[in-house]
């Protein structure tokens, strides 16, 4: 019998499949379901710094007429913030006294400051560890590339100095020099980085005339950007790589391992088809690994990544009009 269990973050997992932050993960009774589904870590839904901050003002907006005082609308705007916090903390103190599997808490922020802090109040509650989300859409033309790259290290450089638990960064693929931010957020002791966050994006309603949100959810064809990145850089940084985007399958989680990947988030999976898609993909994982004659997942765990294949060279590859002609025919 296949062995699944894997390592990341220094977190020891029974098998490599972590319920990513979505709507399932926000409630105590749906953790509760990841665990019993055989889910080997949960991430809680993110606490978003954007949203807290709209709710707060919106509350101050609501007692307008009791803000005389010069002190008032710092307290009803810190008021406001600190029931989100105790919320969420509240959430993550009932999941670690009622799961058996590790719980990561997700912090959704735009930068440094008091919401790093509250990776100490997080820790204080038993959280496993802290993921760490930030994104930046860079729509001002005056601002250089550089300048974002700044914003990013000097979040994570932030947040390394202040959380002592294992620390992640999930992340998007929008930069000028991946590779190079990569090993950059190597050398500031990151514990691991997840490839890659699905963002928020808006749409439009051609009757309507409206701005609407786009899918959310990805589809099973999504997962190649995360494989080729996996692939790339799993040898070259000392940090944990967990893949994430468009897995659907055991066959998609194999390719994630083989690339060199220590754990994948499931998310869309698991909202599309429900939780018992966790049992069918940990079912093919090891039936792949007992028709290979692989005991443990070490045993073939990056065998596919670039520095370990004869021909690294493949993984940077862009011959789309070869791979086009290819599909067509097929």
């Amino acid at each position: 019998m296949a062995d699944l269990s894997t390592s990341y973050l220094g977190l020891k997992l029974k098998n490599p499949l972590i319920a990513g932050s979505s709507p399932l993960t926000a409630s105590l009774d749906n953790l509760k379901r990841c665990e019993d589904a055989g889910l080997s870590a949960v991430v809680l839904k993110s606490i978003f710094e954007e949203q807290i901050d709209v709710d707060s003002d919106s509350a101050v907006d609501g007692a307008e007429e009791y803000l005389a005082h010069a002190d008032a609308y710092g307290f009803v705007k810190g008021a406001s913030m600190e029931r989100h916090i105790d919320a969420y903390l509240t959430l993550l103190e009932d999941a670690k006294r009622s799961l058996q599997i590790p719980v990561i808490a997700s912090i959704n922020c735009r930068q440094s400051g008091s919401w790093i802090e509250y990776a100490n109040r997080f820790a204080a509650c038993g959280a496993d560890a802290i993921e760490l989300n930030h994104y930046t859409v860079a729509a001002d033309v005056e601002v250089e590339g550089n300048a974002i790259e700044k914003e990013y290290l000097s979040l994570v450089k932030a947040a390394r100095k202040q959380i002592k638990l294992p620390l992640s960064l999930k992340m998007g693929p929008s930069f000028s020099s991946l590779a190079n931010m990569l090993r950059r957020f190597d050398e500031l002791s990151i514990d691991g980085v997840v490839l890659f966050n699905r963002f928020y994006s808006p749409d439009i309603d051609i009757e309507k005339l409206s701005l609407v949100p786009a899918q959310m959810l990805s589809s099973k064809d999504e997962y190649a950007l995360s494989l080729r990145w996996t692939a790339l850089m799993s040898d070259e940084v000392r940090y944990d790589i967990c893949a994430s985007t468009g897995i659907y399958s055991g066959s998609t989680v194999i390719k994630q391992l083989l690339a060199g990947a220590k754990a994948v988030q499931l998310c869309s999976v698991l909202l599309k088809q429900g939780l018992s898609s966790v049992a069918k993909i940990e079912s093919e994982l090891a039936q792949w690994m007992d028709s290979h004659s692989y005991s443990k997942i070490s045993d073939f765990n990056g065998k596919l990544a670039q520095e370990r294949m004869p021909d690294p060279a493949k993984w940077e590859r862009v011959q789309y009009m070869k791979s086009i002609l290819d599909a067509q025919k097929g």
